[in-house]
Order: C-alpha cells, then sequence, then structure tokens
C-alpha cells in the first residue's frame, strides 16, 4: 500500500498524525526567538597585551611580532592583522569558516603560554578574546528629567544599571556622560613653596589621616568588644583642618595652603540629547541571548522602577535593536501572508472550484507550521532569513498540490469513482512531483552545506525553503488525495473542460500551439535569439554593477567626526554643536544624541565605532521616525547633511552604515592596503592614492590610517643633573603627574557613598607651558628645583599606531560610498590607481566591503555550479538520457534575461541577495521543462510523430505550467514589491525570483521545444554516424 492509498484508505489516522504536526508547530513556533539576524559565531579571536609606557615600534618588535608568530602556527588560521600602539600589542586571528573558535580560543591560550618565557618581564600576560559582534549595545536610552547630571548619573549607576544587570541575558548596563562627583584639594603653588611642604606631603597626610582602624578585642562584664579607632573624615571641614606641620608651634592647616572642593572630575566629554545636557545608558545583551527577550525584560524593569524614582526621569530610547527587529520581522511577515493570499486567489482564478483552491491551499499553512518545528530543531530564531524563505517559498508549497488535483481530475473525467481517482491520480505523480520537489532542493543543498560567511548567512534559509518543501510533497501526497476523495465531484470532460479552462483559454491555447509551430520551423532564429537574451542580460548584469549588501533605510544615523590630533575639547564640541543642529532640525529625527570626547572605561568606542577615543573625536546619532512616516530615506537626508558639514583642513567626518555594523561591525565599504617596511614611505603612497581616488564618482568620506601622533611637550630629563640634586627619574615623574594631573590621594566616604579625593595645583598654577617649567622638585637636602634646571623642554609629536597585515607593516585609505555600487567605484578606483607603480618590496590589495563582495559571489557562484551539477544528476537519473536534461537547463540561462531585466527595472545591482535569488531560481525554472518533456517522451513512446508530440505536449502541459509559475510568481510579488523596513534583504530576492521565472516561463514554452527537437535530430545524426563507422556498410 503506497502512500496516497494509505491516505485515502486511513483518514482518522491521517487527520490524526496532521494534528500532532499541527500542535507540535504551534509549540515549536513560541519556543522560537526573534532576532534581526541569524546567530553568527565568527571565526575570529584578537590577542591583546599591555606593556605600559613602551613606544609603538618597540610594542612591535618586542610583542607583536613574537605573537604573530605563534598564532601563524594554529590550524585554519586564514588572515592575522594587528595593531601596536603606545603600550598594547593587538593582534586579530582570523579562522577559516566552520571552526569550533572555543577550541581554536584555547589552542590560542595554550600555544602563548609557552611565548611568556620570551616577552619582556614588565609585559602583561597575552589576553586571548573571541570576537563578538554582540558587544554592540541592543539599547541605547538618552535620559532627561534632571538638569544636575552629577546626581541624575550617580542615581543611575547606584539603582538602575545594578538591577538591569541582573536580568538574564544582560551583559553590561553601563552610565555615560554626566558629571561624575570628586572632592579636589586646589593647592596655591606659591603659598606652598612658602610654607617649604610638597605636594608628596600633603598627599601623605590625607592617606594617614583619613583611615579607621581595628586593633583587636576586649573585654568588659562577659561581653566581648572590637577596638575601632575612628578617623574617618566625616566631612570636608576636617579635610581642611588637617594639620601638615608645625612652624614655630604655629599648625599650618590644609586650607592655609589649598581651596577644598566638593566638585566633579575635570570634564573631558560632553553627551546631550536634543542639545541639551544628559546622561546616556547603554545595554549590552550576552553572546546567544535572544535580542527582542532581553529588551522587553529591561523595559519591564525600567517600568516598574518608574513609580520609585525620586524625580520625573524619563528613558528616550536613542537606539532600540528590539523595535527595529519586531517591525523588520513584521513586515517580512506580511508580505509572506500577502504572497499566500494572492496565489491561492490565482488558483481559484484558474480552477474556479472551491473545492479544489480549498484542497491546494491547505498546503500553504501545514507546510509553514510544519517548518516552525525544523527550524526549532535546528536552533534557528525567526529572522529576516528565515522569515524571508517562507515569502520566497510560499508560492512553491502548492505546486505538488496543484499536479496531484489536475490528475486527478482526470481520472474523474474518465469516470472512476472519487476514491480510485483520488488513489490513482496521486500515485501517477508521485515520482514527477518527487523528483520536481528534489530538484528545487537540490538548490538550496549547496547553502546548507556551504562555507564561508555567505553559506552561514544563507543556511537558516535554505534550512527553511527544504523543509517547507518536504512538507508540502508529503501534503499533496496525504492530505490532498483524502480530501479529494471526500469533496470532490465527478464530471464528464465536457463538463470538466467548461468549468476549469473555458473559451478564453482555449484561444490561448490555439495561439500558442500556432506560435509554436512557427518557432519548430525557425528553429535556428529562436535559438540565436534566446542566445543574443542571454548575452545581452550579461551585459545588462556588468552594466548595474555589483555590490556585498544592497543598500536599504537606515533608522539609524550616525556621524564620526575627527578633528585634526591636537584639537582640545571646546573646539571639538563647538564644531559638533554646528553639525548637531543640522541634526536636530530634521523633520524625521525622534532622538539625537551626541558625545564628545572620550567616554568613561572607552565603553563607547569599543562599541563597534560608536563613540571617541580622544578629545577631537566626536559622534552625532539620530533615530528616525519608521520608514512609513517619512518622506525621505536615510541615504537622502545622509547626503543633505553631508552637504552641510563644516569644511575644516584636516578635519574627517564619516558616516556609519548602522546596518552594517550590526551584522559584523567590520570595515568600511572601500579600503586600499599598502603594504611595506618604511612607515613614511607607506604614509606617502598611502596619501597619493587618498588624493588619486577623492574625485571617483560615488567615493565619500576618505581616510588614512595613518596620521601624526598628537603634539606634545616633552621634557627630556638629564640624568646627570638630577642624579647631582639625589634625583630619580621616578620622582621628578611623579611630582610633575600630580601637579599636572593630579593624585587620588584617599576615598572620602559618607552616607555609603565614595569619592575620590585629588590632590593637584589651582588651575592657574598649570594651565601654560611657563608653569609647566616653573614646577618646583623637593630635593634630599631641603630646597627645591626646576625643570630647567635638570631637563630640556622640546615640543614635538607623540608615538603613532602601526598596522600589519600577515606579518607586514599596512597603512589603509578607507571610504564610504553612495549612489552607487561598490563594483563599478572599485573598478574605477583601479583604474585611477593602474599607473600608480610602486616600488620592490610595496604592494597594494582591496579590502573592505569589495573583498567580502568578491569572497561572497564566489561562494555563492560555486554553490550555483553545484546546484546546476545536483539538478543534472536527477534529471538525467529521472529521464534515463545524457542529453534531455541539457535541453531543459537552458532555461537556467533564460531566467538570467529576467532577473538582469527586472534588477535594472528597479535600479538595483546584483547583490549577494540577488544572487541567492539566481540560485533558487535554477531549481525552480527546470521544473517547467521537467513537466514539459516528460509528456512527450511518454506520447512518443505510444508511437506519437516528435514534432505532433511537442506541440501536444505543449498545449496539454500549459495549463499546470502557468499555474505553478504564475503563483510562485504572484506569491513573491509582495516581496519584492515592498519597501517597508528591511525591504533590502527581501526585494532583491523577490525580484530576480519573480522576473526570472516569468521571463523564463514565457520562453521556455518555446525555446525548449525548439531546443528538444535540435538536440535530438543531432543525437539521432551521431548515433547513425557511429553505428555506420562501427559497423559500415551493412
Amino acid at each position: 500500500m503506497n502512500l496516497p492509498e494509505f491516505s485515502v484508505n486511513k483518514r482518522v489516522t491521517i487527520s490524526m498524525l496532521i494534528m500532532i504536526v499541527v500542535l507540535g508547530g504551534i509549540v515549536a513556533f513560541f519556543g522560537l526567538g526573534l532576532d534581526l539576524m541569524p546567530e553568527l559565531e565568527f571565526p575570529m579571536i584578537t590577542v591583546v597585551t599591555k606593556y605600559e609606557g613602551v613606544a609603538p615600534e618597540d610594542i612591535e618588535n618586542l610583542i607583536t611580532r613574537p605573537v604573530e608568530e605563534v598564532c601563524s602556527t594554529l590550524k585554519n588560521v586564514k588572515n592575522i592583522t594587528s595593531s601596536s600602539e603606545e603600550g598594547t600589542s593587538s593582534v586579530m586571528v582570523e579562522f577559516e569558516w566552520g571552526i569550533n573558535i572555543d577550541f581554536a580560543a584555547q589552542d590560542a591560550r595554550e600555544s602563548l603560554d609557552r611565548l611568556k618565557m620570551v616577552l619582556p618581564e614588565d609585559a602583561d600576560d597575552p589576553m586571548v578574546m573571541k570576537f563578538d559582534p554582540s558587544q554592540m549595545p541592543i539599547l541605547v536610552y538618552g535620559i532627561s528629567g534632571m538638569e544636575n547630571t552629577m546626581e541624575l548619573k550617580d542615581y543611575i549607576e547606584d539603582n538602575v544599571t545594578p538591577r538591569l544587570e541582573r536580568i538574564e541575558g544582560v551583559a553590561m548596563a553601563m552610565a555615560l556622560g554626566g558629571l561624575e562627583r570628586e572632592i579636589n584639594v586646589l593647592v596655591d603653588r606659591t603659598k606652598l613653596e612658602a610654607y617649604t611642604l610638597s605636594l608628596d606631603e600633603i598627599i601623605g597626610k590625607l592617606q594617614t589621616e583619613n583611615q579607621n582602624i581595628s586593633a583587636g578585642q576586649v573585654t568588659k562584664d562577659y561581653t566581648e568588644y572590637l577596638i575601632r579607632l575612628l578617623g574617618e573624615y566625616k566631612d570636608l571641614d576636617e579635610i581642611r583642618n588637617t594639620v601638615l606641620k608645625k612652624v614655630n608651634d604655629v599648625p599650618i592647616y590644609i586650607k592655609d595652603v589649598a581651596e577644598v572642593k566638593d566638585t566633579h572630575i575635570e570634564k573631558r566629554h560632553y553627551t546631550r540629547l536634543n542639545g541639551k545636557d544628559t546622561v546616556i545608558m547603554m545595554v549590552a545583551k550576552q553572546s546567544g541571548a535572544n535580542t527582542v527577550i532581553v529588551i522587553n525584560e529591561v523595559e519591564k524593569a525600567l517600568e516598574e522602577m518608574k513609580g520609585k524614582m525620586p524625580w520625573d526621569i524619563k528613558f528616550h530610547a536613542v537606539m532600540d535593536q528590539g523595535d527595529i527587529i519586531k517591525k523588520i520581522a513584521s513586515e517580512t511577515a506580511k508580505t509572506a501572508v500577502m504572497g499566500g493570499i494572492l496565489a491561492v486567489l490565482l488558483i481559484f482564478i484558474f480552477l474556479r472550484d472551491w473545492r479544489s483552491t480549498l484542497c491546494i491551499s491547505l498546503a500553504i499553512p501545514i507546510s509553514i507550521i510544519t517548518s516552525f518545528i525544523g527550524l526549532y530543531v535546528f536552533g534557528y530564531t525567526l529572522n529576516i532569513l528565515t522569515l524571508g524563505g517562507f515569502s520566497l517559498v510560499v508560492g512553491m508549497l502548492v505546486d505538488n498540490a496543484i499536479v496531484v488535483i489536475e490528475n486527478i481530475f482526470r481520472h474523474l473525467e474518465e469516470g472512476k469513482t472519487r476514491k480510485e481517482a483520488a488513489k490513482i491520480g496521486a500515485t501517477e505523480v508521485v515520482g514527477a512531483i518527487t523528483g520536481s520537489t528534489l530538484t528545487t532542493i537540490c538548490v538550496f543543498l549547496p547553502m546548507v552545506l556551504g562555507g564561508g560567511m555567505a553559506g552561514e548567512m544563507s543556511k537558516p534559509l535554505a534550512v527553511t525553503v527544504i523543509i517547507g518543501l518536504v512538507a508540502s510533497l508529503f501534503v499533496a501526497l496525504t492530505i490532498i488525495p483524502m480530501i479529494a476523495s471526500i469533496i470532490f465531484k465527478q464530471r464528464t470532460k465536457e463538463e470538466y473542460v467548461k468549468a476549469y479552462e473555458g473559451k478564453r483559454f482555449e484561444r490561448l491555447k490555439e495561439w500558442y500551439k500556432q506560435k509554436l509551430s512557427i518557432a519548430l520551423f525557425h528553429k535556428k532564429q529562436v535559438i540565436l535569439a534566446a542566445f543574443g537574451g542571454f548575452l545581452l542580460s550579461v551585459l545588462i548584469l556588468y552594466l548595474i554593477g555589483f555590490e556585498f549588501m544592497p543598500k536599504g533605510d537606515n533608522p539609524m544615523m550616525i556621524m564620526n567626526a575627527k578633528m585634526p590630533v591636537g584639537t582640545n575639547l571646546e573646539e571639538t564640541d563647538r564644531v559638533i554643536k554646528q553639525i548637531e543642529d543640522d541634526f536636530i532640525k530634521l523633520p524625521e529625527k525622534k532622538f539625537v544624541v551626541s558625545t564628545i570626547g572620550p567616554s568613561a572605561g572607552g565603553v563607547a568606542r569599543s562599541a563597534q565605532g560608536m563613540g571617541a577615543a580622544d578629545v577631537n573625536e566626536g559622534m552625532v546619532m539620530a533615530r528616525l521616525v519608521d520608514l512609513e512616516d517619512r518622506k525621505r530615506g536615510s541615504e537622502e537626508i545622509t547626503e543633505e547633511l553631508r552637504k552641510k558639514l563644516p569644511k575644516l583642513e584636516d578635519a574627517k567626518f564619516e558616516f556609519r552604515d548602522m546596518f552594517g555594523m550590526m551584522m559584523s561591525g567590520s570595515g568600511s565599504p572601500v579600503e586600499i592596503k599598502i603594504f611595506g617596511k618604511d612607515l613614511n614611505q607607506l604614509k606617502s603612497y598611502a596619501n597619493t592614492v587618498a588624493l588619486k581616488i577623492k574625485d571617483v564618482k560615488g567615493v565619500r568620506d576618505i581616510d588614512v590610517s595613518m596620521r601624526e601622533g598628537k603634539p606634545e611637550l616633552q621634557i627630556r630629563i638629564d640624568r646627570d643633573k638630577a642624579s647631582h640634586f639625589g634625583l630619580t627619574v621616578g620622582q621628578i615623574g611623579q611630582t610633575l603627574q600630580i601637579s599636572s594631573l593630579g593624585k587620588v590621594a584617599t576615598r572620602y566616604r559618607v552616607g555609603g557613598d565614595e569619592t575620590d579625593v585629588r590632590v593637584r595645583f589651582k588651575e592657574f598654577d598649570r594651565d601654560s607651558i611657563k608653569d609647566i617649567e616653573n614646577i618646583t622638585i623637593p630635593t634630599r637636602k631641603g630646597f627645591h628645583v626646576t625643570f630647567p634646571d635638570i631637563a630640556s623642554l622640546d615640543y614635538g609629536v607623540g608615538p603613532l599606531r602601526i598596522m600589519r597585515e600577515n606579518r607586514v607593516r599596512k597603512v589603509t585609505v578607507t571610504a564610504n560610498t553612495t549612489d552607487r555600487a561598490i563594483g563599478k567605484i572599485t573598478n574605477d578606483i583601479k583604474k585611477e590607481l593602474r599607473d600608480f607603480n610602486l616600488p620592490s618590496g610595496y604592494f597594494m590589495e582591496h579590502g573592505g566591503s569589495y573583498e567580502q563582495m568578491e569572497e561572497t559571489l564566489t561562494t555563492l557562484f560555486l554553490a550555483f555550479l553545484a546546484a546546476v551539477i545536483l539538478i543534472y544528476m536527477i534529471m538525467a537519473a529521472q529521464f534515463e538520457s545524457f542529453t534531455q536534461p541539457l535541453v531543459i537547463l537552458f532555461t537556467v540561462p533564460l531566467s538570467i534575461i529576467g532577473v538582469a531585466l527586472g534588477l535594472a527595472a528597479f535600479g538595483m545591482s546584483l547583490s549577494s541577495v540577488a544572487f541567492m535569488g539566481m540560485i533558487i531560481l535554477a531549481g525552480v525554472v527546470v521544473n517547467n521543462g521537467i513537466v514539459m518533456i516528460d509528456y512527450v517522451n511518454q506520447l512518443r513512446a505510444k508511437g506519437v510523430d516528435k514534432y505532433e508530440a511537442l506541440v501536444q505536449s505543449a498545449t496539454t502541459r500549459l495549463r499546470p505550467i502557468l499555474i505553478t509559475s504564475l503563483s510562485t510568481i504572484i506569491g513573491v510579488i509582495p516581496m519584492a514589491l515592498s519597501r517597508s523596513q528591511g525591504w533590502e534583504m527581501r526585494a532583491p530576492i523577490g525580484i530576480a525570483v519573480g522576473s526570472g521565472l516569468l521571463v523564463a516561463t514565457i520562453l521556455t514554452l518555446f525555446v525548449v521545444p525548439v531546443l528538444y527537437a535540435t538536440v535530438d535530430r543531432i543525437a539521432r545524426e551521431s548515433t547513425k554516424k557511429m553505428v555506420k563507422q562501427l559497423h559500415g556498410d551493412e
């Protein structure tokens, strides 16, 4: 008993089985997480080694080179890049995709442990960290409700962030910006010298006086008492009244030489929300945690805390990945639902029967619900790719059901009963629809098994489609015959033609029959026209260009600014305010956040390019209203803002791609890497490259990685002179550091809060170079010397950063792009640099998005070839022929004509996403040829003439070909036309599949019969010649 027969005979069993699957799918659906992209484990580690106070070139030689050498011996290493800065070596190791990064990191740790004996004694041990894009915050809040940002930040750090960090899945919650309380002991240098005191003495007094000391226990009347000396300061007056020394029995207090102020840490950064000073709170999730769930829990916790807050504090979500994810997921799901509805309506229009339409329509929800189980088992989430897979496959899910129902109707018109027609009709096409499903699945298998980033990204989509197609095959062979045996009507052939085909379709068949007959008599012209169309499509694809990822709308806009090195905080802030005002004036903005200068702990900077590293850098970030609520896209808004940027020499302004940062956190679209030994030469070549490419159309925000160091006042100690006064470099440096930066002497504890107490000179004693020169250093003999007595003061520049790749020094030129595809821009850049010849020992490479694009397109092209070979093998086995599958495979280049026309019509480039659509097409377009050639073979086996068989097969199979093709095309139309949030990851696939299948279907109806006739003639003539050669003229 086969499956269709079992389904018809065991209706209750099949019904229960379907109910189990549906219930399981519903349960699995609620267990699936919701995310923007699949969780990717990038095969990268970073080795960080600290060696404080050491120059970059020494770091490179002593730390970076040995670490690189060890890392190069690890297995499956693909690329090694490094950065040597003052006091820090960072080496990033990229492995081949598919390795277990945890094992690779452990191997690296074990190998580096053996290196410790080689590294300098004072250097820290190398730290091995996995590269994790989830370090980027999932939430950024701008907080309002208080003008006193010091109190606001204290409250957030004491009450809010600790509560959020207790939430499961939250890795870090940190408040940035605002003012941080500090007690300053501001010393008057003149008074200090008058009393022959030093800063060290003040610091020492504060440390020894501000103490609580435990002194054991004492017993009285059977009770044990702890002995404690309570000496910690209770108020600032106690600090002011601390005795430093006595002169002629007269005490000298701290207040006599210094001013004690309850103030804040010296301001080195600004943070604003919509132009007003604010505190920002960032929340990052743990690796593997579900973004939406974590964000929901954070929002729930904040809502619970609102009623307990002492002020009217409000949290404004400047960046909310959860909101973006939910919107994109919602829109993607809508396109899938709309595609399914349109496909069902199309089927009803063709069949004009509610029974058969109901039967076929069941295939869509049951197949999708079944797919939920597969996604749950494989550990995938509902994301833009899995939901995109549903949008893509929704029209294909009915194809098998249509073929089964068509055959059941044929047996009904022959007079069979419903049960007989259902059993026989479904059984007869088991092989055909299984083969058709396998050819489509073959397209997705290379995606599942493929490596690299492209393989990892496409795997969830492929798994979704494969499970859906297998489920649709099961539905077609079980549910469809079962229901057909119950509700279908028996009709005569005349009733069938009248009900299901009608006069209009009969006229269409007659027209098609005439045109096909003409085509069969002009085979050469038809083949040349098809070949010419394919060549034209290749030219169109070349002209529209190639890109890694399609550019879409970005609800988050980020602009990073770098002023010339050495620019102070106030000047940087002045420039950022101008840019900030332009952002605030945007009618499309929701919130605008600005940060200037280095944030506490450098957290903002580490968040994948967000924030600043020094006072000459700043960032402006805007959250736009939803795409449907504005008339302009983010690209258009960015160009408007770009035109308003201040024209400042040596200032660099760069707009960052938020979507790219969320995906991988990597690189600029354009990156030109220049390799060699001499840093000065590399810098010179890089500057020349930057000048040459600045006029290339579409290039923006050009930057050179190597710049002049920060201006410095360099003090060089004369060791002989210093020794004469009994001074060491360490003593002199400590005095200088305390005088200028100050030193935290102790901590002031009141009411559970701890505040640093910093000792330093008053501002007017340290704000000029003359003041630095006049700093006095106490000697052992009791008198003071100044820097001119023991040192020389010069102006210079600070150390640079040395970058290396695969153990060779490099300098990079980076740029953003706009208006044009990255492939076209890179080709133009290569033309500009064609005559730029580097001397021996120096060479140049292209990286950035272009490098990723080349790698991804190569991977996808190999997947495409693998899919075509698998399809050929299945068809060859199905037809027992080597030549007939080649005829059918010609539908693949025919589909490329449609892809090229579709992308060009919509103004899109060929991206990795569109290429995935082309691969999918290969498995779909051949089905029409299979249906047609299969019936030709059946007719010819019955003795029908070749040309008559071709015409009869084509006209007979016209209706199922049109229904199955149009149902898929109609199903992807919402996907192709959608321009809501996240469309850039849906539309290219929809356009490629829809337009490619439409053109291929039309051309297949004429080209495949013509090719079949031609190839069959050539094959027969070749066989005759071979026989003649083997047997002679017998």
